[in-house]
């Protein structure tokens, strides 16, 4: 199952939110790899923003604000908990650069849907979810990445949100046409 809804928050509401989280104030913290610590390298450096982690809000107005949009989600994926949930931020590479397939909740493996809504369009950087299931480490020790299949290709779009079977590998690219791509990651239990 992958649903995608467009114009999934009111206007005002998301409007706030890419106000806030593209911003000159708004706290934007490096990672070494975006989507996997075991591989650092140069070009998969992104930033992330924690709304939500084990369950818990930071000490955050802001995340705080983001209740809403949390349970509403929640809500929708019939899950009880919001195991976690943050911003995603990657930046331009004039290379095309896919950055490496992964599930979210991997140590452990927790079955879980993931969702991205995203906070910027973007033409050039989809997110690609693959037919390959991950639900321990000897699966993620087993894999050819050259042999995934693509389920969906997704284009970022403003305010359009993503729902999946979190236990799908899957990934993003860093665009080549916009200097950022920003969507809001969550995982929900």
């Amino acid at each position: 199952m992958i649903e995608i809804i467009d114009d999934y928050l009111s206007t005002v509401y998301f409007g706030y939110i890419e106000e806030v989280c593209t911003s000159s104030y708004f706290e934007w913290f490096t990672t070494d790899n975006i989507t996997d610590d075991q591989n650092p390298k140069l070009s998969y450096l992104g930033f992330s923003h924690p709304i939500l982690i084990n369950g818990e809000f930071p000490n955050s107005n802001f995340s705080n604000s983001l209740c809403g949009f949390l349970y509403d989600t929640l809500s929708l994926v019939k899950k009880k908990n919001v195991i976690r949930s943050r911003f995603d931020m990657t930046v331009y590479n004039p290379n095309k650069l896919m950055h490496n397939p992964h599930v979210d909740l991997e140590d452990p493996y927790i079955p879980n849907i993931t969702t991205i809504l995203y906070i910027t369009d973007n033409v050039d950087s989809d997110t690609i979810i693959f037919d390959k299931k991950i639900t321990s480490k000897e699966d993620k020790k087993n894999v050819d990445i050259s042999n995934l299949k693509i389920l969906k290709q997704i284009q970022p779009k403003k305010n359009r949100m993503v729902i999946f079977d979190g236990s799908y590998l899957h990934t993003g690219h860093s665009p080549i046409y916009e200097n950022k791509r920003i969507l809001i990651n969550s995982n929900f239990v």
